[in-house]
């Protein structure tokens, strides 16, 4: 009998046949084939479920980046064609607008570059004075701003006399031109005088004999070319004239006032601050601001020498006990003379004898 749990011999051979007949072993023998018929047939039907019936390889690349936690399926080729149009895109339009902003300013230069010869009425005359107000906006310091508002006002000078040259022979040239320039010459000329009179008439009195000297250069200047302009700009030029007239006239009263107390009255108008119509008084001094003054001299006290031949005795000067003693016997003082209210009478001068004073030790 065989035991519990152990294989008959039989048995045991039997399945050894069975998985040589499964496995096609090269030592399987026909009989074996033969008699295991059924069951390999089940075999290779289960074979043939398990080839067919699993996933295929992207099957099993989306099961794995799920399981790896990747949401994304892999790209596919329409995917990368569409991310390539996309950033190919991108890149063009990059492209352009760093090259339209390169036009740009090159165009924004070139238009300062020419804009520098405008003349009134020409294109680039805009640009021009757009460059000048930007150069004054970057200017903090008034007195700076004074002193480029005067700049500009004689380069409308210098853009007439451009003007006058260039149509000297073809009778003066357009009128709108002359009267731009002598428009925005008073307001440049009106704008710079203000701020200078102010300055002056505060601090630096520097600024007065400036302005003065400007405003009569420039008279000068619309004086001579008077002539050659047409007539109605002449007659505009007259209203310049009179505007550096009165710049001048402005600068010379609030400079004579410089020394005196009130230097404006308070009003203030197109040019600058009005002088004061009070009298010159000088300005009061502060009591509390120390003066400088000279030290006292020490004054010399007479003493009355007597003497022996019953004259008058004849004052002399005693010293300072302030002032330190020498060894230096001391020469004649003269006699001083005293104001009484009678008549002047000279007194006799007394030789003394020279005395030898005691030295002060240390």
């Amino acid at each position: 009998m065989v035991g519990k749990g152990i294989t008959p011999p039989g048995r045991h051979r039997q399945r050894e046949r069975f998985a040589r007949a499964v496995d096609a072993h090269p030592g399987a023998e026909p009989a074996d084939a033969a008699e295991f018929a059924d069951e390999l047939a089940v075999v290779a039907l289960l074979r043939e479920a398990a080839v067919t019936a699993g996933p295929d390889e992207a099957a099993r690349a989306r099961m794995r980046a799920r399981v790896l936690g990747a949401a994304e399926p892999p790209p596919t080729k329409l995917d990368l064609v569409v991310r390539e149009r996309r950033g190919g895109a991108r890149g063009r339009l990059a492209v352009a607008l760093a090259a339209a902003l390169c036009l740009v300013f090159s165009l924004a230069g070139m238009s300062l570059l020419l804009s520098r010869d405008a003349l009134p009425g020409d294109a680039l005359y805009g640009v021009k004075r757009t460059a000048e107000s930007a150069s004054l906006g970057l200017t903090f310091d008034e007195e700076s701003k004074g002193y480029k508002r005067l700049e500009f006002a004689a380069a409308r000078v210098a853009e007439i006399e451009t003007l006058v040259d260039r149509y000297r022979d073809s009778g003066g040239g357009p009128l709108g031109g002359y009267l731009t320039a002598l428009t925005d010459f008073d307001a440049d000329a009106a704008a710079g005088s203000r701020v200078l009179a102010a300055l002056g008439s505060n601090s630096d009195q520097r600024a007065l004999d400036d302005l003065r000297d400007w405003a009569g250069a420039q008279a000068d200047r619309l004086e001579g070319l008077r002539p050659s302009l047409p007539a109605e700009a002449a007659d505009r030029a007259g209203t310049s004239l009179d505007l550096l007239r009165r710049i001048g006239e402005r600068a010379s009263a609030l400079r004579a006032r410089g020394d005196c107390g009130p230097v404006t009255s308070g009003r203030v108008d197109e040019i600058g601050p009005l002088p004061a119509d009070a009298g010159c008084v000088p300005p009061s001094v502060d009591p509390n601001v120390p003066q400088s003054a000279s030290p006292p001299v020490p004054t010399a006290t007479t003493a009355v020498v007597p003497t022996t031949s019953g004259q008058a005795p004849a004052p002399t000067s005693a010293p300072d006990e302030r002032q330190p003693r020498t060894t230096t016997p001391p020469t004649t003082p003269p006699a001083p003379t005293t104001t009484t209210g009678g008549p002047l009478l000279p007194l006799p001068t007394l030789t003394l004898p020279s005395l030898p004073l005691p030295g002060l030790g240390g």
